[in-house]
């Protein structure tokens, strides 16, 4: 049964307000218990960030681990206005000599002058039939049929037509979309009604035209304005007068970008890191109770709580673990290889060294770019190799990560530490979700003693009421035998 509420009506006394302060005092605990999981969940939330960061890495160094993202091909031509190249991972280092003598050309049908507005009824009843490269399609229109509307059902019939209106020279005009011999065109227009309304007439099926080209000295015929060569797409935009080179050679920009990418984003890792790990924690600032934040503006909750995010991850042993294992593998050389390219310093890659008593670029890495473009092109096999190189050996063997490139090296020791922090705070992306997650049973075991509290503070609540109540009955009987007596003495 709920607690019986005489709040003041004798003694006077505001016992809600006398309670509720009471209770604050009760709730110490409780208030202790909330702060101690907001701050689990806000770990949480610092570790799925590193997490995010780590996972970016290694998607990079999962690319790194394997040849084709060391052997792509970049196709240039030299006048990309006759003739643009792009090459595929099939493609092989060569040139091209290209002279366009003629563009492919789509089946074309021109009508006569009859200027329109297209919003107009075309006045007669009539039908006529289009014969497309991809079928046939009859259009029927009465006499509120509009221009447009015929436009419309044409364009909308699937058989590889497309009519549109020259508002600048008043014509109608019906093309294929396929372009080559094999693309043809033929209006049947037996009611007249294409030619006496749209003007548009064929005799006979109109033909497209073949792309006539001299590749490399030899004539060749294509129904496309495209065509495919040894892995290289060529798209033919126009008609030469002279030959146009097209070279296909290894993607050294390609390369480069990946590495100085690679370096970039460790060293923002680096950073990141070191920020989490040292930052120390300030005890003057702990999560906010809801009365605290009741007292207190938006703009003062967010900083007080962004001072109280400080310092979560500090000393954190898989993220300081993390650095250090990825250091290593970093610094040491892959075996097998030639002595002049078996470690990222053959490449210009280096750590930053302690100068200045600046010790803020300490365990980051140092690029010589102009190194690294050299080495990319006097040798991209050996670039290649120090990343992709696989071990025969067998995995668990101790110097199975040394026989392998750095993909490989970067890769595996990024999974190793995603993992535990996986392990730590489990897949869920709710920053106080309970599960089997170190921080997730944490969770669970102050959601418990959270419960058990709750419970006991309740019913702290309510003998205080009852104190409070019975305080209040006693006053009114109280006041009850003092009227009485009152009204004895004065009779």
């Amino acid at each position: 049964m709920s607690t019986i509420k005489l709040s003041g009506m004798v003694s006077g006394l505001d016992t809600d307000t006398i309670i509720k302060q009471l209770m604050q005092v009760e709730r110490s605990p409780l208030n202790k218990l909330e702060q101690q999981k907001q701050k689990i969940a806000w770990k949480r939330d610092d570790y799925r960030e590193m997490n995010t960061m780590l996972t970016a890495i290694q998607s990079l160094a999962n690319q790194m681990r394997f040849s084709s993202s060391f052997t792509k091909q970049t196709a240039t031509s030299s006048d990309t206005s006759i003739v643009s190249a792009s090459s595929s991972s099939a493609a092989t280092s060569g040139g091209y000599s290209i002279k366009v003598d003629k563009l492919a050309s789509s089946a074309l049908v021109a009508g006569s002058n009859v200027a329109i507005d297209l919003k107009t009824k075309v006045g007669v009843d009539g039908s006529f039939e289009i014969v497309g490269s991809k079928g046939s399609k009859t259009i029927s229109m009465t006499a509120d049929t509009t221009y447009e509307s015929v436009l419309k059902q044409v364009n909308a019939s699937g058989i590889g037509v497309t009519m549109s209106y020259d508002s600048i020279n008043g014509r109608f005009m019906i093309g294929t979309s396929a372009t080559g011999v094999s693309a043809s065109l033929e209006i049947k227009d037996t009611s007249g009604a294409a030619s006496s309304v749209f003007g548009l007439s064929t005799p006979t099926a109109v033909k497209g035209s073949n792309a006539t080209i001299q590749l490399n000295g030899q004539s060749m015929e294509f129904e496309n304005n495209a065509f495919e060569f040894n892995g290289v797409r060529f798209d033919i935009k126009g008609v030469s007068t002279s030959t146009v080179s097209v070279t296909v050679a290894q993607d050294t920009t390609a390369i480069v970008d990946q590495i100085k990418s690679f370096v970039n984003q460790y060293n923002t890792l680096v950073d990141t890191v070191k920020s989490k790990t040292t930052s120390v924690p300030s005890r003057s600032y702990t999560p906010l109770t809801d009365e605290q934040k009741e007292s207190m503006k938006d703009s003062q909750i967010e900083l007080w709580e962004k001072k109280a995010k400080v310092g979560l991850l500090y000393k954190d042993d898989i993220l300081t673990s993390a650095l250090s294992s990825l250091r290593s593998v970093l610094l040491n050389k892959v075996s097998g290889l030639p002595s002049d390219m078996d470690s990222l310093s053959d490449i210009g890659i280096t750590f930053k060294a302690y100068s200045g008593g600046n010790s803020n670029d300490l365990g980051k890495l140092n690029l010589d770019e102009a190194k690294l473009k050299d080495a990319v092109t006097s040798n991209p096999d050996g670039v290649m190799n120090l990343f992709t190189r696989s071990s025969t050996l067998d995995p668990k063997d101790p110097n199975y990560q040394s026989e392998t490139g750095y993909g490989d090296r970067l890769y595996s020791t990024l999974s190793t530490h995603i993992n535990k922090i996986i392990k730590r705070i489990g897949t869920s992306t709710v920053s106080d979700a309970v599960d089997s997650s170190q921080l997730g049973k944490e969770i669970r075991t102050i959601n418990d003693s959270m419960s058990t509290l709750k419970t006991r503070l309740q019913a702290i609540e309510d003998r205080y009421y009852k104190q409070f109540t019975a305080m209040e009955l006693a006053l009114q009987k109280l006041n009850s035998k003092g009227s009485w007596i009152t009204s004895q003495l004065s009779s």
